[in-house]
């Protein structure tokens, strides 16, 4: 396509408000003008707390706050010490105290799962990873968030995010040494020292300041009480609070055109300076902004069916997080808040948790995946919500969604308490409008994503489909790995080809008009319903116009069979001579091929044997790709690498088997994939017809020509 088409769809996308907004903040950086006014406020001399706090002296500051007359979620965290106890179990606080002693060691915590070595305090100027420094005279108008001298920024951003407060802050609470705040404390003053006000890279991103901001802001209630936290040093940390309320304030523009986590986390940030730190000078005009910025960015990213419009189950989460933050803190400080901020939230967490897997907590690794996790005060995997979820319940004062866990310490640190023992409560599905739906049981379901795109997708995955079964991803999405690496891992796990879904002549769903920007979105229908004697649903079937202008459409339906497993139907209806592509990506156990013609393969657990088939309409060939091998003829060679790989985290990156299955004939063309988890269920093909039979009773049938629709047999 011409590039002035092109660029004519990216305007389209964006549209005329988010494009101004976000033109006029390159132009400030372009000009020199955002330049200018960073350096007009550099030093610190230009923000002590006579000059941004004048009635304010230091020791007042502190005296107040241990005084409780400025409250917060907590008042001594040593007194939360006996119920952390009871959360954690018999060897919490070793697990709190061997963790608190790797931060003190330099092993800091990195996207949720991973730890690198970075020292104490770190090289805040350093990729971890490669080695790789970034001058701390840097300019940061100057900068992008990828460079071949310093790699990928967020590797080096990671650290100066201060996550590494909350193992401190709980093992402070649990054991009481004081070389925890005083550790903090020392990162502190020596992050100021290496990064005085808005003069290097670490000032890149007004997100970025809003996260140190609540970091800070809890540890400095953490470490409250402690001889480490001295007037002088809390001055100090106010004038780093104002400085970093200023900076997010200045880039409002970018973060309104993203219409984004970023917005979000910047309008909670400038909310909560100004509700925790009254004493500054512009503490209420920052409150009141954060307020009406925080409304206008929960009305827009936050449907009234509770999904987040970035498409990202992460990123839900860290949404989620944050306006808990806020809502909790209202409460405290007994401060008003636009009522559609609370019942969006609930909403969002109404939806997160029908998607959310109730035998490991999990979702499914839906969408981008950054490894954010704003608030990391349970000891649980970090793919796990149920600590949101909890935290919601407790803040919103609903029943909870699980019964007592580890999950349950977030709670205690917002609310004080723990959750009540959770009743039994309905599945829950999320509503047709969101564009999702699940089907099955509690123990074993699958997510479709069928969506009708308002705002820019972040990934060409149009019905894909997860599966679970009794808490294992069985089918699953492979996540992000890394934004800003060298191709293909340049957001490339956001392409089509990835995903359990099928692609068409080897192209994607939409067209790629840049690492996060795709155009001619596919749009996507589908409708759910129970076909047997279950209450929720167990059929899906919709389709999606991404392949429109090859004159093809690709519809899918998809069965859960209780107790035996899935089959899944995809018709690829049009005209003319295509080449069709069907990917699963399956976890990394023990695979073996049963039979070839057609694809019999079995995958087996510690306690399972799940069988899948594919069948098609036209002769298939098939492949079994690892780590981007495989010794097995493919016809789309080049994006091998790209395919047996997961990324539970941001940076990480582990092998997975993905199963490619592709034939090439005139349109329709049909592929049937059937995965049965029991071994007195089959699925044979007779004739033309697919038969799945329990102890050779038929159950469920369907014929392998395109158009055939299935038919259950009985229950």
């Amino acid at each position: 396509m011409p590039k002035i088409t092109t660029l004519i769809e990216i305007g389209r996308t964006f549209g005329a408000r988010d494009g101004a907004l976000r033109l006029g903040y390159e132009l400030e950086r372009g000009t020199g003008l955002m330049s200018r006014r960073m350096r007009s406020v550099q030093g610190w001399e230009r923000w002590t707390l006579q000059q941004i706090a004048p009635q304010a002296e230091a020791s007042e500051v502190l005296r107040s706050r241990r005084a409780g007359e400025r409250p917060f979620f907590f008042e001594d965290v040593r007194e939360l010490a006996t119920s952390l106890r009871d959360i954690a179990g018999p060897d919490g606080e070793e697990r709190a105290r061997a963790e608190a002693n790797h931060v003190l060691e330099g092993n800091l915590p990195f996207f949720g799962s991973l730890s690198y070595a970075c020292g104490f305090p770190p090289n805040w100027f350093q990729n971890p990873v490669t080695g790789q420094k970034v001058s701390p005279e840097r300019g940061w108008t100057t900068m992008r968030f990828a460079s071949p001298d310093y790699g990928d920024l967020k590797f080096i951003l990671e650290p100066s995010r201060f996550l590494f407060v909350h193992p401190l802050a709980r093992a402070y609470a649990l054991i009481g040494d004081e070389s925890f705040p005083e550790a903090f404390w020392h990162a502190l003053e020596d992050w100021a020292h290496n990064s005085p006000p808005m003069a290097g890279p670490l000032w890149i991103c007004g997100q970025e300041s809003s996260l140190r901001i609540f970091a800070w802001s809890f540890a400095l209630r953490a470490f409250l009480h402690s001889p480490a936290t001295t007037p002088e040093r809390c001055a100090l940390l106010f004038s780093m609070i104002a400085a970093h309320a200023w900076r997010t304030e200045q880039t409002l523009g970018y973060a309104r055109s993203q219409r984004s986590n970023h917005l979000i986390s910047e309008a909670a940030g400038l909310w909560t300076v100004g509700a925790l730190y009254p004493e500054l000078a512009s503490a209420a005009a920052w409150r009141d902004l954060g307020a009406s910025l925080l409304r206008e960015a929960v009305l827009d990213q936050f449907t009234a069916d509770g999904l987040y419009l970035q498409h990202s189950f992460n990123y839900q989460r860290m949404a989620l997080h944050l306006l808990l933050w806020t809502l909790r803190l209202a409460q405290v400080l007994s401060l008003e808040l636009p009522a559609q901020i609370t019942s969006r939230t609930a909403a969002g967490l109404d939806f997160l948790g029908s998607v959310v897997d109730p035998i490991s907590g999990r979702a499914p690794n839906h969408g981008a995946n950054d490894g954010s996790l704003v608030l990391p005060l349970a000891a649980c995997d970090y793919r796990d919500f149920r600590p949101l979820l909890q935290l919601g319940a407790t803040v919103l004062d609903r029943p909870p969604l699980f019964e007592p866990g580890p999950w349950d310490e977030t709670s205690l640190w917002l609310c004080g308490h723990a959750p009540d023992s959770a009743s039994r409560r309905p599945l829950r599905v999320p509503s047709a409008s969101t564009g999702y739906y699940r089907l099955g049981d509690e123990d074993s379901w699958a997510l479709v994503h069928a969506s009708r795109y308002a705002r820019r997708p972040f990934q060409a995955d149009q019905l894909h489909v997860d599966l679970w079964w009794n808490g294992l991803n069985l089918a699953r999405d492979a996540g992000t790995y890394l934004y800003n690496g060298a191709p293909p891992w340049d957001n490339g796990l956001s392409r089509s080809l990835v995903h359990n879904t099928v692609t068409l002549d080897g192209r994607d769903q939409m067209r790629r008009a840049g690492r996060f920007l795709w155009v001619d979105w596919a749009q996507a229908s589908g409708i759910s319903s129970a076909t047997s004697k279950s209450a929720v649903p167990d059929y899906f079937e919709g389709e999606h116009d991404g392949y429109r202008r090859l004159g093809a459409t690709h519809r899918r339906s998809v069965q859960y069979l209780p107790h035996a497993g899935w089959v899944i139907l995809d018709d690829v209806l049009g005209n003319g001579e295509h080449g069709v592509r069907l990917h699963w990506l399956l976890p990394d156990l023990p695979l073996e091929i049963i039979s070839e013609s057609p694809l019999v393969i079995a995958l087996t657990t510690r306690d399972r044997r799940f069988r899948w088939s594919i069948f098609a309409s036209s002769p298939p060939a098939s492949v079994i790709i690892r780590e981007g091998r495989t010794s097995q003829p493919d016809p789309d060679t080049c994006n091998i690498p790209l395919l047996g790989w997961e990324s539970p985290t941001y940076g990480l990156r582990r092998p997975a088997n993905s199963l490619v299955c592709w034939t090439r004939g005139q349109l329709p063309v049909r592929l049937i994939t059937s995965i049965l988890a029991a071994e007195e269920f089959q699925a044979e093909l007779a004739r033309d017809t697919l038969i799945v039979s329990k102890d050779g009773v038929p159950i469920y049938e369907v014929k392998i020509l395109p158009g055939d629709k299935p038919r259950r047999v009985s229950d």
